[in-house]
């Protein structure tokens, strides 16, 4: 086996085409990487996208300054920083082995990833109606739009993060005390331990969407491309994030702070417009931080705060007429628990017709 005492440019010349030996070394790589199943499935995944990126560039021996070409590559494209900076990590831990194995030069090493930070409150939220808009707008005769719409409420409904959803089997959906389930692998879990409850309508659509493929089995992917390149084949996350970003200027909604993610921000925020409290929100998104779900509680007190109209109504004393529920609100305050709970029913009632 030929080694490379000096990484640079006559070893990179000397080295064979990759594309060559590409599935001995994937078979190699995977028996070196020691890392969980799911995460050497999206190095294969992302290792695989660079090589059909070479090919497409006519590159048979990649350099340093085609890595740093692909980067610019990845930049141009609708991912979030975080795909980016996976698919760049796989490349580099790629090349980072192929050179310890004396197959090639480390050409990945010192080149920076996209920096990520989690910031939740950049990321918008839809609202009721606006949520209603993007779900009516797919088109649900074909394949594709079937499988679409199930994404999309199943995020919504669920606060499915976009790698739950596309590692999600058929077998996955099961029957738990005569309520329909999906179990999913979680953030950082090995296994699918965890289900979400499908809502009636929910189970409707998957049933109609895998009408559409008549012969899938139970171990096959929930959701699969239906593109003629790939049909069949599990959905790919950034192939996920594309659609639902698609979905979404699709129904008129064209912003960069909406987003997959958009999806599961809004099941957490209209959880607590729901009433819910932090606790349950906590539990629906699967938050092991409560302040990570508190982000959304705050979202949530900034919609209903109205402090600047406020400030400039009484800069201009500008008087504003209570409104029906608050004008109950303030005789409300002023009953004892008793007289409260004899106008139980008919403030109910009121409420009901707002």
């Amino acid at each position: 086996m030929e080694t490379y005492e000096i990484i640079g440019t006559s070893a990179i010349k000397a080295a064979p085409a990759l594309q060559e030996t590409m599935e001995t070394l994937y078979t190699r790589f995977i028996n070196y990487t020691d890392v969980k199943d799911t995460t050497l499935r999206n190095y294969t995944a992302y290792i695989r996208r660079f090589m059909d990126w070479i090919q497409e560039e006519g590159i048979a021996r990649p350099t340093r300054e085609d890595i740093k070409a692909y980067k610019l590559y990845l930049n141009a494209q609708e991912y979030s920083a975080g795909t980016r900076q996976q698919y760049l990590r796989a490349v580099k831990h790629f090349f980072k082995w192929t050179s310890c194995e004396g197959l090639y030069p480390n050409i990945g090493d010192g080149i920076k990833t996209a920096k990520v930070k989690a910031d939740n409150t950049k990321k918008e939220a839809f609202s009721v109606e606006d949520m209603r808009d993007v779900l009516e707008s797919v088109d649900r005769t074909t394949e594709t739009g079937k499988r679409d719409y199930c994404i999309l409420l199943l995020a919504v409904t669920g606060a499915l993060r976009i790698n739950e959803i596309r590692l999600a089997d058929i077998g996955d959906i099961q029957t738990i005390r005569g309520q329909r389930v999906l179990y999913i692998q979680g953030k950082g879990h090995d296994s699918k331990d965890d289900y979400k409850k499908l809502v009636p309508a929910l189970v409707d659509a998957i049933d109609d969407y895998l009408a559409t493929r008549p012969g899938a089995k139970k171990s096959d992917p929930l959701f699969t491309s239906t593109s003629n390149r790939s049909k069949g084949q599990r959905i790919t996350e950034p192939s996920v994030s594309r659609l639902i970003k698609q979905l979404f200027i699709s129904a008129g909604y064209d912003s960069n702070k909406l987003t997959a993610h958009s999806l599961r921000h809004t099941s957490n925020t209209l959880l607590f417009k729901a009433g819910a409290d932090l606790y349950q929100v906590q539990h629906h998104a699967r938050h092991q931080n409560p302040a990570t779900t508190e982000i959304y509680l705050h979202a949530e007190e900034r919609d209903k705060d109205q402090s600047e109209l406020q400030i400039y109504n009484e800069l201009f004393g500008v008087s504003r007429e209570l409104s029906q529920r608050e004008k109950l609100q303030e005789i409300l305050a002023k009953l004892s628990d008793d007289q409260i709970e004899e106008l139980a029913p008919i403030v109910t009632r009121f409420y009901e017709n707002l």
